[in-house]
């Protein structure tokens, strides 16, 4: 993980990539993004265009997950007790 500031461009606001985080997601200058607000979470996404289904179903599948362990809450901590 690397931490980066918030900057100004002009009216806009944006963060600085730095190149070994572009390679290893095979990202180049010119290159398409999708930016994602990820709802309750406090997280922002950045994607390849090329990658997009392939996460959104990631994220589906995470946000069906923690949905389902708030709602069995009580059932998972149960069977967390038996060895």
């Amino acid at each position: 993980m690397v931490t980066q500031k918030v900057i100004k461009i002009g009216n806009s606001f944006g963060v600085i990539i730095h190149l070994n985080l572009l390679k290893s997601v095979n990202l180049k200058v010119g290159d398409e993004v999708d930016i994602e607000v990820i709802k309750g979470t406090n997280t922002i996404m950045i994607s390849a265009k090329r990658n997009k289904n392939k996460i959104m179903k990631k994220i589906e599948f995470f946000n069906w997950l923690n949905e389902s362990a708030k709602k069995h809450k009580k059932l998972i901590k149960e069977l967390a007790k038996i060895k």
